[in-house]
Parts: C-alpha cells; sequence; structure tokens
C-alpha cells in the first residue's frame, strides 16, 4: 500500500486527492495547515463521503484517510509527499515537514516552478534541521514543469472541475536515475504523459508560468486606469496582438538565456527549454482550435475557455488583483529565477526587467535595482542571488556542468 501526503488545500490538492485517493492501492493524507482548512476539509468530506474530480470522461471520488493541521498526524510513514501550493510557499511547508520524513521518501512538487531544487537543498541543510532525528536527505526530489490539469474548485472539500488535462508535461529528478520509477508510478494517477528532462535547470528555464502569467497580466493592467470592471476581463482568451508579442519577446529572452549557456557549456542539455508557441501546442495538442499564431492557441483553448483575470471586490467595484498568484508567486518564483540566471551568463533581457519593474510596484516588492537582482527583497526570491550563486560555474555546481 502506497502511503501519500498531499500538501496543500487549492485546486491542485483537491485534484490530487480525488484522483490519488479513488486508487485502491494508495492511501491518501492530507496536511493542510493555514486558518481553518483542515477542519473544513474535514467537514466537507463528512458530508459529501470524499473529494469528486468532474472531467469530461465522467467522476472520480477520492477518500483521504486523514487530515490535519499537524504534520506529525499526516507525514509518518508516507513514502511519497506531493506539495501542491504556490512555489512561495514551498519553503515554510518544507521546514513544516522536515522533521516528520522518514527513509525512502520522495518529495515532489506540482508544479516546481524555477529554483525548486535549490529551495529543498537550503531548507534541508539548515542548520536548524541537523538535530532532526529522522534523515533529511530525500531518496528522491522531483518536480513537474506545470500543474497536469486546468482545474476549478466548485464546492471546498467536496468538488473539483477539471476543465482539462495537458497531453504531456516535463518532469525533472534528483537523481536523474529516479525518472524513470517516478513516471511509472505517477503518470496513471494524474492522467498525464510525463516526460522526463535533462535537469532541474532545464525545468527552471522551461517554466512556462514565469512568462505567461506576469506577462499576461502585464498586457492587460499596466495602461489601466483605475477605474473599476463592470466584470473580470478573460484572461487567456484576453490575448490580444500586443499581449502575444510581450510573451513572445519574454520566450525569446529565455531562448537566448539558453543559447548563452548552450555555448559555454556544449554538453549542457537545454533541450527541454522549448519557446512558448512550441510548448503551448505540444502541452494542449488537440485542444486549440486555432493554432496558427501564438494569441490564436490562447483564445481558442478549450482549456482556458471562460477562465477570467484575478480580481478582488473593493467599496470601490472590481479592481485588478495584483496580490494574486500570478504575480505573487510567478515573479519571485519565476520571472526572477531567470532574471538571475541571464545577469549570471550576461544576457540582456529588457523585456523581462520591464515587467519585472511593473509587477515589484504592483506588489510592494523590490526586487530589480539599478538594472541588476539586489533589491532589498530578493531574499524572498529563489533567484540564484539568493542562495549565494556569483558565477555560472557555482550554479554549474548544482546541475552538473560547471566547467
Amino acid at each position: 500500500m502506497m502511503q501519500v501526503t498531499v500538501c496543500g488545500g487549492g485546486n491542485g490538492a483537491h485534484a490530487l486527492v480525488s484522483l490519488i485517493g479513488a486508487r485502491q492501492d494508495w492511501t491518501v493524507n492530507v496536511y493542510a495547515p493555514y486558518g481553518d482548512e483542515a477542519e473544513r476539509w474535514r467537514k466537507a468530506v463528512a458530508v459529501r463521503g470524499g473529494v469528486a474530480a468532474m472531467t469530461s470522461d465522467g467522476t472520480l471520488v477520492g477518500q483521504p484517510a486523514r487530515i490535519s493541521a499537524d504534520p506529525a498526524k499526516v507525514v509518518p510513514g508516507s513514502q511519497l509527499v506531493l506539495l501542491a501550493l504556490p512555489a512561495f510557499a514551498h519553503e515554510i511547508m518544507l521546514r513544516d515537514i522536515a522533521l516528520h520524513l522518514g527513509d525512502n521518501v520522495w518529495i515532489g512538487a506540482l508544479p516546481a516552478r524555477g529554483g525548486f531544487d535549490w529551495c529543498v537543498e537550503d531548507v534541508l541543510s539548515s542548520g536548524e534541521l541537523t538535530s532532526a532525528p529522522l534523515p533529511l536527505c530525500p531518496s528522491a526530489l522531483f518536480g513537474l514543469q506545470t500543474l497536469p490539469w486546468a482545474c476549478r474548485l466548485t464546492r471546498y472539500g467536496q468538488e473539483v472541475e477539471i476543465l482539462g488535462t495537458k497531453a504531456v508535461i516535463d518532469l525533472a529528478t534528483q537523481p536523474t536515475a529516479a525518472a524513470g520509477d517516478i513516471t511509472t508510478l505517477l503518470g496513471e494517477p494524474l492522467g498525464v504523459r510525463l516526460e522526463p528532462v535533462a535537469s532541474f535547470l532545464s525545468l527552471t528555464l522551461a517554466n512556462t508560468g514565469q512568462l505567461i502569467h506576469p506577462g499576461i497580466m502585464y498586457g492587460l493592467f499596466h495602461d489601466w486606469d483605475g477605474r473599476p470592471y463592470d466584470e473580470a476581463p478573460f484572461f487567456y482568451q484576453g490575448v490580444d496582438a500586443e499581449i502575444a508579442g510581450v510573451l513572445q519577446q519574454l520566450s525569446d529572452e529565455v531562448q537566448a538565456v539558453r543559447a548563452e549557456l548552450e555555448r559555454r557549456y556544449p554538453d549542457l542539455d537545454l533541450s527541454a527549454v522549448r519557446p512558448l508557441d512550441e510548448w503551448v501546442r505540444r502541452s494542449y495538442a488537440g485542444d486549440i482550435a486555432d493554432p496558427s499564431s501564438l494569441q490564436s492557441c490562447f483564445n481558442t483553448n478549450r482549456s482556458y475557455a471562460g477562465l477570467r483575470a484575478p480580481i478582488r471586490n473593493t467599496s470601490d467595484g472590481l479592481m485588478p488583483d495584483f496580490r494574486a498568484r500570478y504575480l505573487a508567486e510567478d515573479v519571485p518564483c519565476g520571472l526572477a529565477v531567470t532574471r538571475g540566471i541571464a545577469e549570471l551568463a550576461d544576457v540582456e533581457t529588457p523585456m523581462m526587467d520591464e515587467v519585472i519593474t511593473w509587477a515589484q510596484e504592483r506588489v510592494e516588492k523590490e526586487y530589480l535595482v539599478d538594472g541588476r537582482l539586489q533589491g532589498r527583497d530578493v531574499a524572498a526570491t529563489r533567484a540564484p542571488q539568493r542562495y549565494g550563486f556569483e558565477t555560472l560555474n557555482d550554479l554549474g555546481a548544482t546541475n552538473e556542468f560547471a566547467a
């Protein structure tokens, strides 16, 4: 019997619990430490009899064995720990569960976002954890490039709607030899084809959320006049030619970073760092009605249909929610990470700089100062500068490509 702990309480966590919990040979626990999540979830599951995933092929109901805000009650004995929560919460979550990890545990993030491997190494090698009675080195570490599904929580603790499933998702592991086992183990329960990539560095640069989410937010709202909206604008279907141009420039800059790294390190495999339009067509094969352009790939993608931009209801009306994860997660744990690698590689990134500068003002943070990642809040990012990497060779020591 495989024991799994799902950490988180949002859309992805609900989808995982329903899909994994429906298997007869797996037991799934939930660690939900924030607010009253655990208590709300327990009560809801008692009413519904499990968590239902509503898909185009039918309904799957998974029954969690235990749900708790106390890691000691759900983590020990787990062979698989899945982090299904925003990347900015990974570090806190890892510190919560570290002392309860046993032998032969696999730790994975869905999605990993940028610098996940550095984050785990930083937490598990922390001096404050060295007195732990249990091993702090996972048997395998893995991360998915993106969440496998476009999903939406419809009834907390009871139902989640899976709007679409990606055709294929890239997967990074440490050690790389674990990729086959993890792919075999997770592919069927998640309902998606997992494709191993060469390294976590590849996964970090290939993180498309860092382009799509901040890029579209910038495109929709960088010239917002401050007036409330009558209704939230469409997010993906709201991509016009100008926004598609922003996304293309961001993608081109990632490709420039890839090219420079490959030039300096000819044996480095970054083939999985695909241009954005190629990634969209590959991931949503069969879901896109018109794949002729980057704009149409977003506008006619049925998995994106109807999804709207994050909006908050204020006393003045509907306003953009700049605190949403599209900026709060995908800048410090995405775009800033790639920007930090570009800085080490001496690659200019004018569009990244423009989007990060705009975003940091919206979220009242400071990452970029005078064209360098040296702002007061860099320590809250997963940029290589946060972990003391000063050269590409420093970075390469963690990815086996240092000269």
